[in-house]
């Protein structure tokens, strides 16, 4: 399921808001443990945070990295607007990260997905932020089926909205050529809490290591095989 929205969110106004926002940490697609740490410094991009899971165990978990929920306008206005004109959007309570990425020109994003492949209740939904953008500076999102041939590709236009189910693997692509700016994303992802928490105690608490196929970190060929990728 990837459904695609296009709405008249984004302004010159905002998308200057956005691009002044405090871009203070990175983020990878490359989580493979057993890569170098120079692949995973290939492929990281900058990101701002705006909102965190926060686990039951310790509510601080995420604030203690400067992480913490923010009431940022644009992300609060963005969310309203979703919330009032997309079908089939979650509650908000089932909101477990938002972030604005940025890929600028000679970015190297890998291929991931949002959710592992056992995690039916999940949802990602993109804004592209950029106000102005033409179609040969890039910046699609590609989306790729279970062998990880690219089936589907949306493009980048201006306020844009794409949701669509996080188990499918998907990318970000970096802006080419002689693009004068970076691509901007404003991110909601969704899971149901007791879900976001158990996957927070199994995998960050206790260890247990990630499932992954293709050097994909959640990735799993028979499961995505049998979602719609229209």
């Amino acid at each position: 399921m990837i459904k695609v929205f296009d709405t008249k969110l984004v302004s010159p106004e905002m998308f200057w808001e956005v691009v002044y926002l405090p871009y203070k940490f990175t983020r990878t697609d490359d989580v493979n443990p057993e890569g170098s740490p120079s692949d995973a410094q290939a492929t990281m991009y900058w990101t701002h945070q705006l909102y965190n899971f926060c686990p039951v165990e310790d509510p601080d978990y995420h604030q203690n990295a400067g992480l913490e929920a923010s009431n940022n306008k644009i992300y609060l206005d963005v969310l309203n607007y979703l919330e009032a004109t997309v079908p089939d959007l979650p509650p908000r309570a089932n909101m477990y990260a938002s972030y604005v990425n940025v890929l600028k020109n000679g970015d190297l994003p890998g291929i991931h997905v949002d959710a592992p492949y056992f995690v039916e209740d999940n949802l990602t939904v993109l804004v592209y932020l950029n106000a102005e953008w033409r179609q040969n500076w890039g910046g699609e999102t590609i989306f790729y089926d279970h062998n990880l041939d690219a089936k589907k590709i949306v493009s980048l236009k201006p306020g844009r909205v794409v949701m669509f189910d996080g188990r499918i693997p998907h990318t970000g692509r970096a802006p080419i050529g002689t693009t004068p700016f970076s691509r901007y994303i404003l991110a909601y992802k969704y899971m149901k809490p007791e879900t976001r928490q158990k996957l927070f105690v199994d995998h960050e608490m206790n260890g247990m290591p990630p499932v992954m196929d293709h050097g994909i970190v959640g990735f799993d060929p028979k499961t995505v095989a049998t979602l719609d990728l229209t």
